[in-house]
């Protein structure tokens, strides 16, 4: 997932910012960059730095809001900071920015991570210079809309009630659905009830989301509640079970669907 997106990842000193390009295959309803690719690589940089920050120890993603605040349709660039680091958690922002400082940031959020002790480890050496890595390679590339890319398979657009198999292509380190990817499923989620009930350009401008356990087995699929707001703009509640545990609950969001002004 993150070779087809093309995600570089630069670092200088403790400095870390993700770049990634803003092809058609990444637009949501509103023909901006979405909130699921947007989750994905704002994952990606809160990881880095959260890493950095707790290091020998390891952590995993608890929170993140996100909040998109004017139409992303160039290649863009997330960057961010701790805002604490301490013995349990990890709180962190980031913004995106597309090369237009004047215009601010199209896009902020903030994460926070839960710190898991790993004892004693060995030390992590930062580099003085500056450093680029890429994920992709000559053959990466999104051959669908993200979405349908990653697999998200819609099987009630007005009831939210999307499904996702937990693949390869969408794992984590630990074997888990990745943060990202679970962003993105939300996002699939609010897509499909706006697809249905709202008007065209509709889609998701704020998203909060609580991640209560690891999609470990999967299919992982959501349900929707309709809380609030009409079909210009309207708040849902999204859940996220893991079916292959009972249903567990995985993951609970709270979505803001609206057309950008």
């Amino acid at each position: 997932m993150l070779r087809d997106l093309r995600l570089e990842i630069w670092r200088r000193g403790g400095d870390v910012a993700v770049r990634a390009p803003a092809v058609s295959a990444v637009r949501n309803r509103a023909g901006s960059v979405g909130a699921a690719t947007l989750g994905v690589t704002i994952d990606v940089l809160g990881g880095n730095l959260a890493l950095r920050a707790v290091q020998p120890d390891r952590c995993v993603t608890s929170t993140l809001d996100l909040h998109l605040l004017r139409p992303l349709t160039r290649d863009f660039e997330v960057t961010g900071s701790p805002l604490r680091v301490g013995s349990t958690q990890v709180v962190l922002d980031a913004e995106v920015g597309d090369g237009e400082p004047a215009a601010g940031p199209c896009a902020v959020a903030s994460l926070t991570f839960t710190r898991i002790s790993r004892g004693i480890a060995p030390p992590f050496i930062e580099s003085d210079g500056q450093e680029r890595f890429t994920f992709a390679d000559r053959s990466s590339e999104l051959r669908a809309p993200f979405l349908q890319q990653i697999g998200c398979r819609v099987l009630d657009a007005q009831a939210g009630v999307v499904e996702l198999a937990v693949e390869d292509y969408v794992r984590n380190s630990v074997g888990a659905l990745q943060g990202g990817a679970v962003v993105a499923l939300v996002d699939a989620a609010a897509e499909s009830v706006a697809s249905a009930r709202m008007v065209e350009g509709a889609a998701t401008q704020d998203l909060q989301l609580h991640f209560l356990e690891l999609g470990r087995v999967g299919p992982i699929r959501t349900r929707a509640r309709w809380l609030a707001g009409s079909p210009l703009d309207a708040r849902l509640r999204i859940e996220l079970v893991d079916t292959g545990q009972g249903d567990r609950l995985m993951s609970v969001a709270v979505v803001r669907l609206a057309r950008f002004c």
